[in-house]
């Protein structure tokens, strides 16, 4: 079956394709929790650190500063993340080329290349792909689905683990 020229995917001058669209809040949510448990860590070594420097030079007035700073930083980072907790449409952007497929943009964006990849699982509303030590889940508009399908297929190596659900 040939791929049907897609309706929303917009093609690059380079050749590659890349679209925009809303993706699963509960996938979006699941995604930047690891952030936020980072920042935790990061606020409970401040405070660990602060303590035990606070008690072998015998000065708790630093320590109230550290506290306070640690205070700040997570109070900022509870906005920031609550706000991204809160989306109820969260939306994807992706660039599909003949080496990679890439989600988001800028310094958040995370790349898989075809060759790659070890497993593809074809769901109902998206595609999964995992590499050895990395996963994407890569949604499409209903429309374009059979397109970006074929697209993936085509490049993957031979030795990729094709599923469907």
């Amino acid at each position: 079956m040939s791929a049907v020229y897609p309706e929303k995917i917009k093609k690059e001058p380079n050749g590659s394709y890349s679209w925009f669209c809303s993706i699963d809040p509960d996938y979006y949510r699941k995604s930047i929790r690891p952030g936020f448990i980072a920042c935790i860590f990061i606020a409970v070594f401040l405070l660990l650190f602060g303590a035990v420097l606070a008690w072998q030079y015998h000065n708790w007035e630093y320590f109230l500063i550290v506290a306070g700073c640690t205070g700040v930083f997570m109070l900022i980072a509870l906005f920031f993340f609550g706000l991204a907790f809160s989306a109820s449409d969260p939306q994807e952007t992706y660039v599909m080329s003949e080496i990679y497929i890439k989600s988001g943009y800028g310094k958040s964006s995370v790349y898989l290349h075809y060759t790659k990849l070890k497993t593809v699982i074809f769901s109902r509303n998206y595609i999964e792909l995992r590499g050895k030590t990395s996963k994407m889940r890569v949604y499409i508009p209903a429309e374009d689905f059979y397109f970006v399908k074929d697209y993936i297929q085509r490049h993957l190596p031979g030795e990729c683990d094709i599923r469907y659900e």
